[in-house]
């Protein structure tokens, strides 16, 4: 009989921290429910080579994408796998936007291998298993993804250390943007130390988002929706200032505004990439999603806070 596995991870979405975590200071992480990535592995018959199918590539094994031929054949080897496979990922997720897409391709994929093995899988080998994919991916990543991902509740990051937060269970909504313009976390990183390294002011915008973190948590543990606008707005002038905001992120920002939103602020890298709306109810969060969408956005999404 041929043997079949089946994965599924969702994204995730920083709230607050970005680049001040990169300096030492904390950030905060949350599940992205609403982006998924499913991942099947199947039997092919004997003569067939091991196949894959994805956004970025279909074809074979051996021709793939390095990060996805590495994680596959890692996985063939490791576990002596007799037959050629076809590994299938399905994803609304983009790349390279600040959503976590690779690791939750990674998540997915892990989880899949498990289930075509039949074979137990604790979160302590999930995870392990799952940042080997991201240093394929990634080099060095910090591991957030992954953890967020894996814990599916909202996570406090700092100096590669990771504490679970409470559930949000706040009755509110995020519209989750993608911009539609892509930024690069590398160079927006570089130019923000090196911004800190030559005027202290800047170094303050970092420390001040630090700060933001803390009453961040404390938002989340009160389930307390100001609080937790507040912190989008203080967090968005911080980044405005430290140059990784963008004129399309101005623009949706201002839209939303008009449109009822009652907080918002870019999410990850920044200079493009993704960014978060807050609003007080649905009807709210989906005018402000199709309101974005006709300005250029590539992708919005509606995640509910309450639960």
């Amino acid at each position: 009989m041929a043997q079949y596995g089946r994965g599924e991870a969702n994204g995730k979405v920083i709230l607050i921290g970005e680049h001040a975590v990169t300096f030492g200071q904390p950030a905060i992480a949350m599940p992205f429910t609403t982006g998924k990535v499913k991942a099947t592995i199947e039997t092919l018959d004997e003569n067939s080579p091991s196949y894959i199918v994805s956004e970025v590539y279909e074809g074979d094994l051996d021709y793939a994408p390095e990060h996805i031929k590495a994680v596959v054949t890692r996985f063939i080897e490791k576990y002596n796998v007799k037959h050629s496979i076809k590994v299938s990922f399905e994803t609304n997720l983009p790349p390279s936007r600040g959503l976590g897409s690779s690791a939750a391709m990674a998540v997915a994929f892990v989880r899949a291998s498990y289930d075509y093995l039949k074979r137990p899988l604790s979160d302590e080998l999930l995870i392990e298993e799952a940042n080997w994919a991201e240093r394929i991916a990634h080099g060095k990543p910090s591991g957030i993804d992954t953890q967020t991902i894996v814990s599916n509740q909202p996570v406090w990051f700092k100096q590669g250390k990771v504490t679970r937060l409470k559930p949000l269970e706040i009755d509110a909504y995020l519209t989750v943007i993608d911009t539609g313009v892509k930024g690069s976390t590398k160079q927006a990183v570089e130019d923000v130390h090196r911004l800190c390294e030559r005027d202290s002011y800047y170094m303050e915008c970092v420390k001040s988002l630090g700060e933001l973190t803390y009453q961040a948590s404390e938002a989340i543990e009160h389930h307390d929706f100001k609080s937790l606008a507040h912190v989008f707005n203080a967090g968005q002038e911080y980044l405005r200032e430290l140059t990784v905001s963008h004129d399309k992120i101005e623009m949706l920002l201002e839209a939303s505004r008009q449109h009822g939103a009652t907080a918002g602020k870019l999410t990850g890298g920044g200079r493009g990439g993704s960014m978060i709306i807050l609003s007080e109810s649905r009807e709210i969060a989906e005018k402000i999603a199709k309101s974005a969408e006709r300005l250029g956005a590539h992708h919005t999404w509606v995640e509910y806070l309450g639960g």
